[in-house]
């Protein structure tokens, strides 16, 4: 069953809250898993304890790099409540459930490159902008690329009425091109998948880069979207140069 998008707003381990502000929430780590053969479909997981009852959970996602929704049938969602639950649990039961899809488009021989990575508890580090280049080279960088993560106002969905902060979606820009100033829109209005609309607050995570062997590259944005009690979650975000 696909789930439901909506249009206005829309990543790399976090372990911990935001420098200099009071969390109540927990914010998810994350673990990408790879790509397909042709660059159509990336995977990754995400997983951690709950704030609220310490429950473990572990969600694996699957997604489309041109449409940017989530493929059919997925994502795939773990939450263990039984006394003797743990993370480790949580985890193999969840990737267990994924390995179908996981071995259907062979995302472990793809990995990818992890092109940038940008947590929360990396002190002094940008939370809107993010800059990588696609060589895993030492020396200078070579033909790098920028990101730029704004956030916007966008109609509040009924099912986030009783949030007292406003809701938010994001404009996602590449405001550098290998090396030269660029104006290219990535992701002026993104769909969002629907348990992420109650929204108040984004940041971008981490970037990844998977060149296929034929066609261009995908790049993907790590996005880390924050709810109002302060629970950190990911969002994929495909950008096509």
């Amino acid at each position: 069953m696909k789930k439901r998008l909506i249009i206005g707003g829309v990543l790399a381990a976090a372990l911990a809250g935001l420098p200099g502000m009071t969390l109540a929430g927990d914010i998810a780590n994350i673990q990408p898993i790879g790509f397909s053969a042709d660059g159509k479909v990336f995977g990754f997981q995400e997983f951690g304890i709950k704030e609220e009852g310490r429950i473990p959970y572990s969600n694996t996602y699957f997604v489309n790099t041109g449409s940017g929704q989530y493929l059919e049938g997925t994502p795939f969602r773990t939450e263990l409540t039984d006394k003797d639950a743990n993370l480790s649990k949580a985890r193999r039961q969840n990737l267990t459930a994924a390995r179908g899809e996981m071995d259907k488009y062979d995302l472990l021989t793809n990995p990818g490159l992890i092109a940038a990575f940008n947590p929360p508890t990396e002190l002094g580090s940008p939370s809107k902008t993010i800059r990588y280049t696609t060589l895993a080279t030492d020396g200078p960088p070579k033909s790098p690329y920028t990101l730029s993560l704004g956030e916007m106002p966008v109609p509040t969905p009924k099912e986030c009425a009783s949030i007292d902060k406003r809701v938010l979606g994001f404009s996602l820009q590449m405001i550098e091109k290998e090396g030269a100033p660029n104006r290219q829109a990535a992701r002026q209005a993104t769909a969002v998948p629907a348990e992420r609309v109650c929204s108040v607050e984004y940041r971008i995570g981490g970037a990844m880069v998977y060149q296929p062997e034929t066609g261009n590259q995908v790049h993907i944005a790590l996005i880390l979207a924050f709810d109002a009690e302060r629970n950190g979650r990911w969002i994929a975000v495909p950008v096509h140069p």
